[in-house]
Parts: C-alpha cells; structure tokens; sequence
C-alpha cells in the first residue's frame, strides 16, 4: 500500500506537501467512506489555510491513493460522490 511513496509525483512533491499526503494517509487508514468523507473535508479546509496546493498529477496521485485505500463496494460510490466534490 504504500507504493504510493515511490511514485514520481510523490517524489518530486515539496517536503511539506509530502508530509499533508502522509498525515491524510495515515488518518484515513482503516476509514470507510463515511467515515473518510469528513477527514477529506477537513484536511482540504487545512491546505487552504495553509496556502498548499497541488499540481493536477499530484491530485490524480491523492485520489488514486484515496480510492486505492477504499474497500471494492466503496470504491464505486466514491466515484458517484466525487462528481459532486
């Protein structure tokens, strides 16, 4: 599970930005969706206020680690919620 460490994008990330995926990583471990939703929403509201960012691969490389984390029956309706996200 934590290939995700070795992926280009992670890589090149700024040291700050790597340790926000490793605190989001590790508060979602063991989540289900409904628990997961809110941890996402909060975290988002902290990269705001921290003035984070990230690129357009750096986001495909959080939601291919947020759903890789997601058991099979929510994977799908995280894909129906993200739309709405």
């Amino acid at each position: 599970m934590n290939n995700w460490k070795n992926n280009k994008s992670f890589m090149q990330m700024d040291p700050g930005k790597q340790h926000m995926v490793e605190l989001l990583v590790n508060s979602l471990h063991g989540k289900d969706l409904n628990e997961a939703l809110p941890i996402l929403a909060n975290w988002k509201d902290k990269l705001r206020t921290e003035h984070i960012s990230f690129t357009a691969e750096e986001d495909k490389l959080l939601t291919d680690i947020f759903i890789e984390m997601l058991p099979p029956k929510q994977k799908s309706q995280y894909e129906f919620l993200r739309s709405f996200l």
